[in-house]
């Protein structure tokens, strides 16, 4: 029987604006002990202001916000910043560059200096800086960085730490590495986290959980394959990843029919009514195609992703993305015959 999880930080129905502008409206979030939440959605949607006001950085217009059952935040009450025991990492690291990594590190601690830099080197060892505890910041990569500045943050023993788009300074081939350390890390100092982020590809690696964002509103909260197969709005499934959209109708409980495609079949029931008109998305891995002379589709345009290619092909009206992990290349110009394969329907009202 697994156990429910204690409640760390409670964000309970804020709003918050700027000037005459609201930014949040309503919004509730709960984040567990050692757990790793991740904020997603797109620009504006309110994201960083909701790191903001937890940090105390920002007064609230209504709701709470608490931490381990005490309140930080309300209309009546602002905690101050440093009172509040959360840690907060900016994307630029704020690494201050006439002192060492160690000495970055050791700046909050409180202890004397040499328990303190026992500690400080406990902490790089743990996010695999050890042996650069006398190198300054501008010696270090961009990756390097940010270990030390998740090491200084969590020499103050948070409650909570925040992280706004922590990896976005990071070259890529090193991000994943880098995001399986530190989440390690986070996970062995017992701290949970809020982060956010524009990449679904970060914060399925590095989140326990997502929560997804609209006009100030968490409107989805759950596991990454949840979101990914069963987004409850049209632009959660683009932040998914691309895809195809589909004005259909719905045959019975397992298919849908699409004017151009015919009968796409689900692989569970999509309880939808019967003959109701809808918008179906589709991603570009769930379309097949296969090279065939009478085919009604055309290939227009290519692009090679280095795992997979991907295909925009003309069908009617209709241009579609599809992905193929063949390394087989065809031509622009070429007839082909689409297929969609079975999957669980992606199906929203039609606007």
């Amino acid at each position: 029987m697994k156990l429910e999880q204690k409640t760390a930080l409670k964000v309970d129905a804020i709003s918050v604006s700027y000037k005459k502008n609201q930014v949040l409206n309503q919004l509730s979030l709960e984040v567990g002990q050692n757990e790793i939440v991740c904020l997603l959605g797109q620009s504006g949607s309110g994201k960083t202001t909701v790191l903001k006001a937890i940090a105390g950085l920002l007064r609230l217009n209504r709701g709470e916000i608490s931490l381990n059952g005490i309140s930080l935040s309300s209309v009546e009450k602002c905690v101050k910043p440093e009172h509040r025991e959360i840690g907060i990492i900016f994307q630029d690291f704020a690494l201050f560059p006439h002192l060492t990594v160690l000495e970055n590190v050791c700046f909050g601690i409180s202890s004397k200096v040499q328990k303190a830099q026992q500690k400080g080197r406990a902490l790089l060892t743990m996010v695999k800086m050890a042996d650069f505890e006398n190198a300054y910041p501008s010696e270090l990569s961009g990756g390097q960085q940010q270990r030390v500045a998740i090491a200084r943050a969590l020499a103050t023993d948070p409650k909570v730490l925040l992280l706004d788009e922590p990896f976005s300074n990071v070259d890529h081939h090193l991000r994943e590495r880098l995001m399986l350390d530190i989440r390690a890390a986070l996970k062995q100092h017992n701290t949970p986290a809020i982060f956010v982020t524009h990449s679904k590809e970060e914060a399925f690696t590095f989140a326990d959980n997502l929560a997804f964002m609209e006009s100030g509103k968490i409107v989805q909260r759950g596991a990454a394959e949840g979101m990914y197969f069963q987004p409850l709005t049209p632009s959660l499934a683009e932040s998914m990843g691309e895809g195809n959209w589909l004005d259909v109708i719905v045959t019975d409980e397992m298919t849908t029919k699409c004017e151009n495609l015919g009968i796409i079949s689900a692989t569970l029931p999509h309880k939808q009514t019967l003959s109701k008109v809808m918008r179906q998305f589709i991603r570009p891995n769930q379309i097949s195609i296969a090279l065939d002379p009478t085919g009604q589709a055309e290939i227009v345009e290519e692009v090679f992703n280095g795992e997979s290619r991907l295909y925009f092909v003309r069908l009617a009206d209709l241009l579609l993305r599809v992905s193929t992990t063949s390394f087989v290349r065809w031509p622009i110009g070429s007839k082909v015959k689409i297929a969609v394969m079975p999957h669980q329907a992606i199906l929203f009202d039609s606007v």
